[in-house]
């Protein structure tokens, strides 16, 4: 074999594998920037999903708050079950009269409801039934961001 012939051979197919190593790099980006856009819109979905669960977190903690005060007060309990128009009351205790201090626990919780939950409204009603324990409804509505919807949640609490 002549050994000119053998260096052109090899400088052609040298040169020809150039370019399909190009189009071998292109492709590979499309693939990785397809899979980098996918990615990015799990990571979206991911952070809209957190966000709903903080948000119902965030619900319990309140609904927990307002059910330990109305245990520490167990002979006003049934003065936190009413309707609450805001601005009526009032975030700030005076150790005077335990109705006032109703008065500051609800304002001060009902400002929290409307501060931490997107749209958030709160209402506690009283269970019709009488006896001992009563039984309250603690009901407390938002928007979920996640979904554009409105949650609600309702805890029942009996309190002796």
């Amino acid at each position: 074999m002549n050994p000119v012939k053998s260096i052109r051979k090899h400088r052609q197919s040298a040169y020809s594998a150039r370019g399909f190593t190009l189009i071998e790099v292109m492709v590979t980006l499309l693939i990785l920037s397809v899979g980098l856009l996918g990615l990015a819109g799990m990571i979206g979905q991911s952070l809209r999903f957190n966000q709903g669960g903080y948000t119902r977190s965030q619900s319990t903690f309140l609904a927990y708050e307002i059910i330990d005060a109305m245990r520490a007060n167990p002979d006003n309990a049934a003065s936190y079950a009413v309707a609450y128009v805001p601005g009526t009351h009032i975030c700030i205790v005076n150790p005077a009269a335990a109705h006032n201090l109703v008065d500051a626990t609800l304002g001060c919780w009902h400002r929290r409801v409307t501060a931490e939950l997107p749209g958030g409204t709160a209402t506690i009603v009283n269970n019709p039934g009488g006896g001992n324990p009563l039984e309250y409804e603690i009901t407390m509505t938002w928007t979920d961001r996640a979904h554009d919807q409105p949650i609600s949640q309702t805890w029942t609490v009996e309190i002796s």
